[in-house]
C-alpha cells in the first residue's frame, strides 16, 4: 500500500511537495516545485485511503492520459504523469486563481445567493463551451461540469479541470474500457442531465446540459432544481423545465436567456447539437448588449468611446462581483442614541422676518388655509359614502366577466393582426404578407426577412401582435413552417401596442420544436394586446446561403376563454 504524503516529499525524483492546496474524496491537490525546471506546480494524487481501489485507480489513470492529450486554452495542461510505489500522481499548471464554486460563494452577501454580471457568466460560459468542443473532439466526454471544476485566474482566463470521471464519447458496445455501470449515475446530482439521470447512453449533449445549469445558477443565484436528497433532486428535471431565468433577473437579454434555456431543455435533440454551436450562439447573443459597467445614463463626453472588442473581464474588474468592505463612520460605531439637534433661525437679529415684512393683505392666513383642506376632506367623505352604497346595490353579472387585479376580463374576439419589429425602422416586419396568417390557406404565410443566424442577427426577436376587443384571456395557436422554432408570448392591457419590448414585461408563454408543426399558447393573463415573439427559426430554401434563416407562419388564432 501507498504510504501518506508529506511536505517535502520527492515526487518522482524532481517534484518536491510543499502544502496541500485541495483536497476531496479521492485525492489531494499539492503545491510542490519542479526542481528541474524550478517553477511551481500543482500535483494532484489518490488518498491513501482509496490506494486499494483498483477501480478508482484506474479511473484516476485514466484522467492523466484524458488530460495529457487535450490540448486547449481553457484546459488545464498537464506536464507529467507519475507512477512508482503503487501511486499514480498527476503534475499540472498550478493555478493562482479560484474555482468559480468560491466565486459565486464569495459573491453573495447576507444570507443571499451569489450572482454574476451578464457579461462575466457568457464569457465563462464560451470559454467552457470552447474546452468542451476540444474535449469532445478528442473523445471525451467530461460527464461531471460543475462551478468547483470550473477555475478562474485573476486575469479573467477561465480553465475547465478535473476529468476524473471522464469516459469515451464514442464506445462500442462491447468496449470494456468503460469502468462506468449503466445502472450507476456518475457526477453531481444538482448538475446532472436527465440522460446520465436516466442511465441513457451520453453524448456531447449531456455535457451541454451540464454548462447550462452552471450559467444558470450564475446568473439566478442558484442551481434550479432542488430536492431533500441527491436523488430526489437529479429527479426533479425529469419532471419538469427550469424557472424561466426572465422572471428572476430582469437585466439578463432575452438573447442570453434563449441560449441558456435551450442548453437546458430536456431532450438531449432539442439542445444544440455540439459544444460549438452554444460557443456562438453565446457569442451572438452577447453581441450587442450594452456593457455591463456603463452608466446607466449614457457615456459624458468626457468618457472615452467603448471599444469594438470588449477586453476579458478581470478579477478585479467592474464585471467580477466585488465584496467591498463596508465603511463605517464614528457616528455607525457609536451606540449611543442620537441628540436632539435644534437648528436656529440662521436671520440674523435685528432683520425683519418674511412673514411681518409682507403688508398685511400680502400676509398667509394659517386660518384660511384650513378651509379649502376641511370642504375637500368633506367631499371626499361625501364621495366615499355614495361609492360605497352604490357598489353595495350593483349586482355582479354572471358568466360574461370577472374582475382580475382591478381589470374587468371579458370574451373578446380578434379585430386585428400586425406584424411586430421592435428593433426596425418603422417597427413593422413584412407587414405586406400579415393577411396570410388569418386566410385560412396553409400554403400562405407571413414570413420574416431571411437573417445570417437563428436567432435573429442582432434584434431580440420578431413576430406579430394580436389586438383584442377587449381584455380576456384564452388560448393562442401558431403553425410555423420552418424548424427548429422557439417562440415566446407576451401580453399588455394598455390602449397602445408597447414600443419597446421591456414594456411588455415577462413572458406569459412559450412553447419550441425541432420540427415544423403548431404551437399552443394558454394566455391566463389579461390582454389587449397579444405578442407572439420568435425567437429562434430555422433555414429557409428561399434565403441566401449567406442569410439562410427565416421565420414562417402560415396560420394564426386566438380563441378567446369564456
Amino acid at each position: 500500500m501507498a504510504a501518506s504524503r508529506e511536505s517535502n516529499d520527492l515526487i518522482g525524483g524532481r517534484y518536491r511537495l510543499e502544502s496541500t492546496i485541495a483536497s476531496g474524496g479521492m485525492a489531494d491537490v499539492w503545491r510542490a516545485t519542479d526542481l528541474k525546471l524550478g517553477r511551481t506546480v500543482a500535483v494532484k494524487m489518490l488518498r491513501e485511503s482509496v490506494m486499494n481501489d483498483l477501480v478508482v485507480v484506474e479511473r484516476f489513470r485514466r484522467e492523466a492520459q484524458a488530460l495529457a492529450g487535450l490540448t486547449h486554452a481553457n484546459i488545464v495542461p498537464v506536464y507529467d504523469c507519475v507512477e512508482e510505489h503503487g501511486q499514480v500522481a498527476i503534475v499540472m499548471r498550478l493555478i493562482e486563481g479560484k474555482s468559480l464554486r468560491e466565486l459565486l460563494d464569495e459573491a453573495g452577501e447576507d444570507g443571499k445567493p451569489g450572482q454574476l454580471t451578464v457579461h462575466l457568466t457568457v464569457h465563462i460560459g464560451r470559454a467552457i463551451a470552447a474546452a468542451l468542443a476540444k474535449a469532445h473532439e478528442k473523445n471525451v466526454l467530461h460527464r461531471d461540469i460543475k462551478p468547483g471544476n470550473i477555475l478562474i485566474m485573476s486575469k479573467g482566463e477561465v480553465l475547465l479541470t478535473d476529468f476524473g470521471i471522464a469516459k469515451p464519447l464514442k464506445a462500442s458496445d462491447d468496449d470494456q474500457t468503460d469502468l462506468t455501470r449503466r445502472d450507476v449515475m456518475m457526477g453531481t446530482a444538482k448538475y446532472l442531465s436527465p440522460e446520465q439521470v436516466q442511465g441513457r447512453t451520453l453524448d456531447a449533449r449531456a455535457d451541454i446540459y451540464s454548462l447550462g445549469l452552471v450559467l444558470y445558477e450564475c446568473l439566478a443565484g442558484n442551481a434550479p432544481f432542488k430536492g431533500e436528497n441527491d436523488q430526489a433532486t437529479a429527479i426533479a428535471r425529469l419532471e419538469r423545465d427550469p424557472t424561466p431565468l426572465g422572471g428572476l433577473r430582469t437585466d439578463v437579454p432575452s438573447t442570453v436567456i434563449a441560449v441558456i434555456h435551450k442548453m437546458l431543455r430536456r431532450k438531449p435533440e432539442n439542445r444544440f447539437n455540439n459544444c460549438t454551436e452554444v460557443a456562438d450562439a453565446l457569442e451572438t447573443a452577447i453581441k450587442h448588449v450594452h456593457d455591463a459597467v456603463t452608466p446607466v445614463g449614457g457615456m459624458t463626453p468626457s468618457m472615452s468611446a467603448p471599444t469594438t472588442q470588449r477586453p476579458r473581464p478581470t478579477l478585479n474588474d467592474p464585471l467580477m462581483p466585488q465584496r467591498e468592505p463596508r465603511s463605517t463612520t464614528a457616528d455607525q460605531q457609536d451606540n449611543t442614541p442620537p441628540k436632539l439637534r435644534v437648528v436656529k433661525d440662521p436671520t440674523p437679529k435685528g432683520s425683519a422676518r418674511a412673514t411681518s415684512a409682507l403688508p398685511p393683505s400680502h400676509r398667509t392666513s394659517t386660518k384660511r388655509n384650513y378651509i379649502p383642506i376641511a370642504l375637500l376632506l368633506v367631499a371626499a367623505l361625501v364621495m366615499s359614502v355614495m361609492l360605497w352604497r352604490g357598489l353595495r346595490n350593483t349586482a355582479t353579472p354572471t358568466g360574461s366577466t370577472a374582475v382580475v387585479d382591478n381589470v374587468v376580463v371579458g370574451p373578446v374576439s380578434v379585430v386585428g393582426i400586425q406584424s411586430y419589429d421592435p428593433n426596425g425602422d418603422d417597427g413593422q416586419e413584412n407587414e405586406a404578407m400579415i393577411p396570410a396568417l388569418t386566410d385560412n390557406n396553409p400554403d400562405t404565410s407571413w414570413t420574416t426577412v431571411c437573417y445570417g443566424n437563428q436567432y435573429f442577427g442582432s434584434k431580440a426577436g420578431v413576430g406579430v401582435v394580436v389586438n383584442l376587443s377587449g381584455i380576456g384571456i384564452g388560448t393562442l395557436k401558431a403553425a410555423f413552417d420552418t424548424a427548429p422554432w422557439n417562440a415566446e408570448v407576451f401580453v399588455s392591457t394598455a390602449e397602445t401596442i408597447p414600443a419597446s419590448l421591456d414594456e411588455w414585461g415577462l413572458r406569459v408563454a412559450d412553447a419550441n420544436s425541432q420540427t415544423a408543426g403548431t404551437g399552443t399558447f394558454q394566455v391566463t393573463s389579461a390582454a389587449r394586446h397579444v405578442l407572439l415573439l420568435l425567437r429562434e427559426a430555422g433555414k429557409s430554401p428561399t434565403c441566401s446561403n449567406n442569410n439562410p434563416f427565416k421565420g414562417s407562419v402560415s396560420d394564426l388564432s386566438f380563441t378567446s376563454t369564456k
